[in-house]
């Protein structure tokens, strides 16, 4: 194209190449013109762009892999979702969440110096310290026990997977002092799920009223029973 502007301007031209060569530049102006209006309009109303060849494999490429892993995620999830779902709706599994989904502590030591309270301060602090195990040999050492001492040797039960143990010390607390009533229905229940006795577990589900600590997760637990 150089070559051809320099001989338009060269003064020795004849008049026909002038013309030729004239019409040739006004042609490929004319038709670049013509492309980059095509270009405008592609793109501005079909989103469509010129891409080398190249750029269009990998285009391509990266366009079926995204697909690709979109698709896994979803089948994923589907199935994490599926997995969860499942293992919720068992009741079990549901009371063993609620046991655990807040922490259990006692709400402090005993003061004095006999070996009775050293006792009862050691099995405080153990069961505090999640030590469960060595916390019920405590509680089962004292000589006396008050009402706050049972119910938490229950829940040291509990905690330590002993259900029929924790199950007989929270009715021994049941029947002392409605002190601990609203926490009694509700670890008593759990407690008898995880000992496999639904039935039991029902009806002292059915004792939690919907003012009392733990309604919804009780009536959540009744509807799973009652679907089984």
């Amino acid at each position: 194209m150089k070559d051809k502007l320099n001989k338009f301007l060269d003064p020795d031209i004849s008049k026909e190449e002038q013309d030729e060569i004239f019409g040739e530049i006004l042609k490929k102006k004319l038709d670049e013109d013509l492309k980059a209006k095509w270009q405008i309009k592609l793109l501005q109303e079909y989103g469509i762009t010129r891409n080398k060849t190249n750029d269009k494999k990998k285009f391509s490429s990266s366009k079926y892999l995204k697909i690709f892993l979109a698709a896994a995620a979803c089948i994923s999830l589907i199935i994490v979702t599926q997995l969860f779902n499942t293992a919720s709706s068992d009741p079990q599994t549901m009371a063993q969440q609620y046991l655990y989904e807040h922490e259990i502590l006692h709400p402090g030591a005993s003061k004095g110096f006999s070996d009775e309270n050293q006792t009862r301060t050691l099995a405080i602090l153990t069961f505090n310290n999640k030590n469960y195990l060595q916390s019920v040999r405590y509680f089962q050492n004292l000589e006396t026990h008050t009402e706050e001492d049972v119910y938490y040797h229950g829940l040291a039960l509990l905690l330590n997977n002993q259900y029929p143990e924790a199950i007989d010390k929270f009715k021994a607390v049941s029947i002392n002092t409605d002190r601990y009533q609203q926490e009694l229905n509700w670890y008593q229940s759990i407690a008898y799920l995880l000992d496999g006795q639904s039935n039991n577990a029902k009806i002292q589900l059915k004792q939690i009223s919907n003012t009392d600590w733990n309604y919804k997760n009780a009536q959540r637990l009744l509807k799973e029973l009652n679907e089984k």
